[in-house]
């Protein structure tokens, strides 16, 4: 790869001359034995990269935003109440997604590159009464690390379900599925977005 230039955006992702490789090989049957044990393996490695040996990842043939589609759709009843923890674009693009399918969404607001303080999430989980909260881990937009520890402890203190979306920081900032208490997490590659717990769309 020394001689291409090398292509540094959030995605689409460079890719290693062995991974290009392995695309040119001949398709396989999704039912085929070698299939099923790389497809297992691959299940088993996700759950060491959540930490969450309990949990059940779930791969879909789409991006982060049908994950958070999928997030939408099968845990949003119309009237649910939603708490977005707003650290930029992509935590906007969660409150919108929720609202089509029904929620009603407040959202924390922070100033650009900002992010709300763990007194504005707990005040707001005080004032009502949520089904569930939204964390955008890293926002690709903004560069914004949340605190999921701290705001996904005050999550169960008060009863929520803790939605952390981690594609622009799954593997590579730290994140503790199982002992911090999260519900679901989302990630994604240019081809698949992961969840795992057990959700299922």
């Amino acid at each position: 790869m020394k001689n291409r230039t090398l292509l540094m955006i959030p995605g689409p992702i460079e890719f290693e001359p062995a991974v290009l490789s392995a695309l040119g090989e001949p398709t396989t049957s999704h039912v085929a034995p070698a299939f099923i044990e790389a497809f297992g393996d691959s299940l088993q490695q996700m759950r060491q990269v959540f930490e969450s040996p309990s949990g059940q990842p779930l791969v879909l043939a789409g991006s982060g935003t049908l994950a958070m589609d999928c997030a939408g759709a099968n845990l949003v009843e119309p009237g649910d109440k939603a708490l977005v923890v707003n650290t930029g674009y992509f935590s906007e693009r969660f409150a919108t997604i929720l609202q089509r399918y029904g929620a009603q969404v407040t959202v924390l607001p922070a100033p650009v590159g900002g992010r709300p303080d763990l007194e504005q999430v707990k005040s707001a989980l005080e004032s009502d009464t949520y089904r569930l909260m939204t964390i955008t881990h890293v926002d690709t937009s903004t560069a914004v690390l949340a605190d999921v520890q701290q705001i996904s402890a005050l999550g169960r203190q008060y009863g929520v379900l803790v939605i952390v979306d981690g594609v622009c920081s799954v593997a590579g900032e730290e994140l503790k599925m199982d002992a911090w208490g999260i519900d679901l997490v989302l990630t994604a590659s240019p081809r698949q977005s992961v969840f795992p717990r057990g959700w299922l769309c």
